[in-house]
């Protein structure tokens, strides 16, 4: 048995846990309210008004103009991520962070006590309360006899929902869905599978594998067999670790832009953080991809494999720039994004850098990552990125630290950018990278 713990719109209620006037109110979790962006989160009380996760925040205003917009904290939702995963370790230590709000728990281990579907259903229970009474916070939990089941029966009654299937009862209850429900079908994918006549989860589970596997690959069979509800994958206990797929940040702009050297130096700046992550995080990646979105919200992505493996944010930004070059046909725009993977651990196989490096670069490197980890990511960036005054300080680098150990932040004419627009991905990225650190140091 294995359940998967969904916190009930986490964001805004960890918001409205801390700030008792937003309870019972509407919450938008988004980046700075001032400026454009989209919405990071929206409470159980926005939600009727069609406000979702994604949508641009003018949008939501329009939607919900009576909503307290509130700039989310990376820092709260992870310690509070952090606490939540320590108390269902108490239950098993087969715990796996799926992201910031979501986490497997495998009861497989613990003999009658997770054995029976009647004991995983009271465990849920139980979990269920101590969230609330603990926490102030509300739970949603799924339990299947593998990760897949779980993952999509924890969405069928929230907030605050209890479900448990089998392969069955999975069946009867989604495959007259839309296959888009299925868990790994996203809006593209599921496109391709209605123009084959698949227009339902059932559709697909009744398929010809070998219609699926011509038109897909080995991704046809798999959701093929995730359409009967059948899932091997299992759950990796955080102690074990896992590592990310990809490294990436992306930024809305403040307005519309089509002026080159803005868009220019918006790149090298995201390019330098895509590669301190990869450094901090002891990885050099193989592939790296631009994400570009127009004033019409349409969005391209273009990869490039490389032939060395690279953590420089010169050399990354180099390819960047020439994707953006390669693609670009001059119209306005919305939102830009670098992105690296293909990630290998540092000193695994063949490393190298698009560009030589002597020692002195290395030294100078290193030197500059130590400044940012005493002084914050907003203490050093690079100039190139500054030397066009159009606001450039829009691009997320983090809150700089004040003598007093307090945070600032640094204007669009300092060297420092605004605090980083909180993602999910970026928040379950750094409980990920707070339990590693635990458990190199023995936690």
């Amino acid at each position: 048995m294995i359940l998967l713990v969904d916190m009930d719109a986490f964001f805004a209620s960890v918001e409205q846990l801390h700030h008792p006037h937003l309870r019972g109110k509407p919450v938008i979790v988004c980046g700075d309210p001032t400026r454009r962006g989209v919405v990071t989160a929206a409470s159980y009380e926005a939600r009727p008004f069609g406000v979702r996760a994604g949508m641009p925040t003018a949008e939501a205003k329009r939607l919900c103009p009576h909503a307290e917009f509130v700039e989310g904290s990376p820092r709260k939702y992870v310690e509070k991520s952090l606490e939540l995963l320590e108390m269902f370790l108490t239950y098993t230590p087969d715990v796996e962070p799926f992201s910031v709000d979501e986490a497997f728990l495998d009861l497989s281990k613990l003999g009658e006590r997770g054995a029976t579907r009647e004991a995983a259903v009271a465990m849920a229970r139980t979990i269920q309360q101590r969230i609330a009474d603990e926490h102030g916070l509300g739970a949603s939990i799924g339990i299947g006899p593998n990760k897949l089941i779980a993952k999509m029966a924890s969405g069928v009654n929230k907030p605050r929902g209890l479900t448990v299937l089998d392969e069955e009862e999975f069946r009867q209850l989604f495959w007259p869905q839309d296959v888009q429900e299925l868990w790994g079908v996203g809006p593209k994918m599921s496109e391709h599978l209605k123009r084959l006549g698949i227009r339902t989860v059932g559709d697909l589970g009744r398929a010809g594998e070998p219609m699926l596997e011509q038109s897909f690959g080995a991704v046809g069979v798999h959701l093929k067999h995730a359409a009967w509800g059948r899932d091997q994958t299992p759950v990796v206990p955080y102690h074990e670790g896992v590592d990310p797929k990809s490294m990436g940040h992306e930024v809305t702009l403040p307005e519309d832009s089509r002026e080159e050297a803005f868009l220019e130096g918006t790149l090298l700046r995201l390019a330098d953080q895509v590669a301190r992550r990869l450094r901090g995080e002891g990885f050099v990646a193989r592939t790296l991809t631009l994400k570009l979105r127009d004033f019409r919200f349409r969005t391209i992505t273009r990869q490039k494999a490389l032939t060395v493996s690279v953590d420089d944010h010169l050399a990354i930004f180099e390819v960047a720039k020439a994707l953006w070059r390669a693609n670009w046909k001059g119209e306005p725009l919305r939102l830009l994004g670098v992105s690296a993977s293909g990630l290998e651990h540092k000193g695994e196989g063949e490393q190298g850098e698009l560009f030589v490096q002597d020692d002195r670069k290395k030294t100078l490197q290193e030197a500059l990552d130590k400044v940012r980890d005493k002084l914050g990511e907003a203490s050093v960036v690079p100039a190139g990125s500054l030397m066009h005054r159009r606001d450039t300080g829009h691009v997320p680098f983090g809150a700089m630290k004040r003598k007093d150990g307090r945070t600032r932040r640094a204007g669009p004419e300092g060297a420092a950018g605004a605090q980083a627009p909180i993602t999910r991905e970026g928040a379950a990225s750094q409980v990920k990278r707070t339990l590693r650190d635990q458990k190199r140091k023995g936690s």
